[in-house]
């Protein structure tokens, strides 16, 4: 992540012109949609723009911006870790909408921390997270998580019980899920720098 070697600064330049894409959908999307939906965009695009950031500018000339960015991302892991603990509660599933974005943050607060207090064994960890992360927005994966499928109202309960509704369904459009794909994607490939 500081020096990326296997990739060339126009390579750099590409991927963070794709993130400002994502940036794009995601803003959008965080100004249109209501309730959990806009904040899971907002978490989005702040890890879109922190993401650019790490690919346009290195670490060992912006040290302060990591700094601050470990500071942001712990915050926003916290905080969406208690999202996932209160929606839980509220709706009476565990929605893994809120615990992938969560882990995403996680792995975005991994990725700023200095390389020495950094244990390899995270980012290997993470690197398949992320490439599975990839592989599950491309294929449309997260839209047949039964928890994530809303109920027709005609089916409002199962075997005598209420059907749990979440407030954050994965039903998205093949641009939001390029986006998240993309943003994996990039995500993988800089924690795999990270421990080459």
């Amino acid at each position: 992540m500081t020096t990326m070697p296997l990739m060339p600064g126009w390579a750099r330049a590409l991927w963070a012109v794709a993130l400002a894409g994502v940036v794009l959908v995601h803003v959008r999307h965080a100004w249109v949609l209501p309730g959990q939906r806009r904040w899971w965009h907002v978490g989005h695009t702040v890890m879109a723009l922190g993401m650019a950031a790490m690919y346009l500018l290195p670490r060992m000339a912006h040290s302060g911006l990591y700094v601050a960015g470990v500071m942001l991302f712990t915050a926003v892991t916290v905080t969406e870790a208690a999202a996932t603990v209160w929606h839980r509660r509220r709706e009476g599933v565990l929605n893994p909408l809120w615990v992938s974005s969560t882990t995403d943050k996680l792995a975005m607060t991994y990725m700023l921390l200095s390389p020495a207090v950094r244990p390899a064994v995270l980012a290997y960890a993470f690197v398949v997270y992320a490439a599975g992360q990839a592989l599950a927005w491309g294929l449309a994966l997260w839209d047949r998580a039964p928890v994530l499928r809303q109920p027709a109202p005609a089916a409002a309960s199962a075997f005598g019980r209420p059907v749990a509704r979440v407030g954050l369904g994965a039903h998205s459009t093949p641009v939001t899920r390029t986006s998240l794909a993309v943003m994996a994607a990039g995500m993988a490939y800089m924690l795999a720098m990270a421990v080459m």
